[in-house]
């Protein structure tokens, strides 16, 4: 099929990426560290774009379209005079690992193009909030018995709102987690080059990555994880940078923009952002301060009297105090900076749910669902021992039953409950047994393994170098907040991903050092080709879409893509949609149960106002039933019921879907 004017449209966002990429490449600037600010600021300037949008009421096409040429535009005349690409030499074994990450991006591409979007908390939430906003016009919170929509923070859906108002459909939306999930590999490889290690330790830094098959799976996804993952492997190469130089306005600007758009995003990425803005702390103050702060050279005589001989040692240490105080008061006040980033672009959306809920965090217990309710050392450890065994599942019930015993044996040893509801999420029951390829729940054993070794050696091995060290004691600290915040739940392995990212360049490090033996190289080539085999595997095979087998993306209809986590209720949406378009009504009001799918009616439903007729949002009131020409009821009997007046004729089409008219 050929690609609509408006599906060219969405060309202008890749444009203005690429052509701000080269605008920022001139000095000494290296190519991926162009790719990290290139996207940033256009992610940066987007989010603060869509939130004037709202403020304005204007979340319309045409804005949409002239921003994204005014941005295009303006990027490629500043690019114009550094339009080249840099020259690569490949050796053997850089050409072997760039064809398999080819051919897997590639398979990705193919699905996520081919494939509608399917991921069911997207239909619960990310996308329809969208429609909303669409149909609203503005931001602002609207009533819904979706808490979800209106709490979590929105930063991947500002992205995804672009391509949707561009193209006037969903046909595009996977391709944002596809490519992040490239900018992501990036940062990691750069974090590898950054510590030291050579080209082919950094390709497999990102190979580790890019392999995991909860990347592979939400690479063509529209969920958030990979998003949040990009920027926070962002962030560590920024920092990284902050360890050999200090900060410019530029690197502060950007560190801040990607902390914000971390913060914006999703609340996983805010506990392995926090030690890296530490450990970028720390390294700006560790720094020495400029030459000229510190009298290294023979004092200069005085023409005037002097009450004693001086070898110019105390206006050494005077000189030597100010510079210190000086690095002080400027990592301060980088600081400041950084806070004001994740303030401007974070800050709007929290006070959204603050005026909806009278708190930033939403309604009172929502964040004690999800977050950890013990922080004791013994509750922590437990807890990360559970989140670290459930990456390791293996295929094999032998090898998942020695790690799940030894996380048990660990947990009566210390006197916590390896079970406990403070640390667990509701109905989750370790140990676990997802291991197969599914893109909620999909564990990552052999790359879990190899970066959870890599860091195990690196914080205990001798002599290594201290930015090394350093590095990978952030990273257990990503690691140990992660542990202290995120509940252990059947589908926590993809809400720890910007965690485990910031620990693939520890592996790159180690594969670089041990391919220089004979025995290391070939384990490292058996090790790196069941990774790519597992990343091929789960987008050939995962769910909810695959390329190949039962339910591939070519085997399947539009319709029956997309319901594919819901498969017994396809024809019942359909049955109940075409009931509403039959009757030629204008405005219908909805009954939703809690996680059911809003989004179906939405896309399928372009010229019918959908309001909610219940809703839990303090600040935005229900829609009267009187107000509203039908009913759809996506929910149990008893609660569709309970809200249609008697007098109105029910057509049921299953147990869950039903659509009422006035009798």
């Amino acid at each position: 099929m050929m690609p609509t004017a408006r599906t060219l449209l969405a060309l202008l966002p890749l444009a203005a990426l690429v052509f701000t990429a080269f605008a920022l490449r001139p000095g000494s600037l290296d190519a991926r560290q162009a790719v990290i600010r290139a996207a940033a600021t256009v992610a940066g300037v987007t989010v603060v774009f869509v939130e004037l949008l709202s403020l304005a009421g204007l979340i319309t096409t045409w804005p949409v379209i002239v921003y994204w040429l005014l941005f295009a535009g303006v990027s490629a005349f500043f690019a114009r005079r550094h339009l080249h690409v840099p020259h690569l030499v490949l050796r053997n074994w850089d050409k072997v690992l760039l064809s398999a990450f080819a051919a897997l991006v590639l398979a990705e591409l193919v699905l996520a193009l081919a494939h509608s979007p399917n991921n069911y908390d997207s239909n619960h939430y990310h996308l329809t909030k969208i429609e909303h906003w669409i149909a609203d016009g503005d931001l602002a919170p609207y009533a819904t018995v979706q808490n979800q929509q209106i709490i979590l923070v929105p930063g991947a859906e500002y992205l995804l709102l672009q391509a949707r108002l561009l193209t006037g459909d969903d046909s595009l939306h996977n391709l944002l987690q596809w490519g992040v999930s490239l900018l992501a590999a990036v940062a990691v490889s750069r974090c590898a080059a950054q510590l030291g290690v050579g080209r082919l330790g950094q390709l497999i830094a990102a190979a580790v990555l890019l392999t995991a098959p909860a990347v592979a799976l939400e690479a063509t996804s529209t969920q958030n994880d990979l998003v949040v993952t990009a920027w926070v492997a962002c962030a560590a190469s920024l920092a990284l940078d902050g360890a050999r130089r200090v900060a410019t306005a530029g690197d502060v600007l950007t560190l801040a923009t990607v902390a914000g758009l971390t913060a914006v995003t999703k609340s996983t990425g805010l506990m392995p952002l926090a030690p890296i803005l530490v450990f970028w702390g720390i390294c700006q103050l560790r720094l020495r301060p400029a030459r000229s702060a510190v009298t290294s050279e023979a004092p200069v005589p005085s023409d005037g009297p002097s009450d004693g001989p001086s070898d110019g040692r105390s206006e050494g240490r005077s000189d030597m105090a100010g510079g210190r105080t000086g690095q002080w008061l400027r990592t301060a006040g980088a600081g400041l900076a950084i806070v004001a980033g994740m303030v401007v672009l974070a800050g709007p959306a929290m006070l959204r749910v603050n005026d909806a809920f009278g708190s930033p965090l939403g309604p009172p217990g929502y964040s004690a669902s999800l977050s950890t309710e013990r922080k004791d050392p013994p509750a922590v450890l437990v807890n990360g021992l559970r989140l670290a065994a459930s990456t390791l599942t293996t295929p094999f019930p032998a090898v998942n039953g020695v790690v799940s015993d030894a996380v048990i044996a660990v947990a009566d040893v210390v006197g916590v409950n390896p079970n406990d509801p403070k640390i667990t999420q509701w109905r989750s029951v370790f140990p676990g047994t997802r291991w197969k390829p599914d893109e909620d729940r999909s564990p990552y054993p052999i790359q879990s393994a190899l970066i959870l070794s890599a860091l195990v050696v690196t914080l205990v091995w001798r002599r290594l170098p201290p930015l090394l060290k350093g590095y990978a004691v952030m990273v257990l600290g990503a690691f140990v907040m992660t542990a202290a915040v995120v509940k252990w739940q059947d589908w926590g392995n993809r809400l720890i991903l910007p965690a485990f990212a910031l620990g693939a360049p520890l592996a790159g490090y180690w594969a670089d050092r041990l391919r220089t033996h004979r025995a290391t190289a070939a384990a490292l080539v058996v090790v790196m080709a069941a990774a790519f085999a597992a990343g091929g595997i789960s987008v050939a095979y995962g769910q909810p879409r695959r390329l190949v087998g039962q339910g591939s993306v070519f085997t399947l209809t539009d319709w029956q893509e997309r319901f594919v986590r819901l498969p017994d209720q396809a024809v019942p949406y359909q049955q109940a949609i075409g009931a509403i378009k039959a009757s030629g009504v204008r405005r219908v009001g909805l009954v939703m149960d809690g996680d059911l799918w809003e989004y179906p009616l939405q896309i399928s439903l372009p010229d019918v106002e959908l309001v909610a007729v219940e809703s839990v949002i303090p600040s935005a009131p229900p829609a009267p039933v009187s107000s509203v020409q039908a009913i759809v009821c996506v929910s149990g009997v008893e609660r569709c019921a309970a809200v249609v007046p008697p007098a109105w004729k029910v057509q049921r089409f299953s147990a869950l879907v039903a659509v009422a008219f006035p009798g």
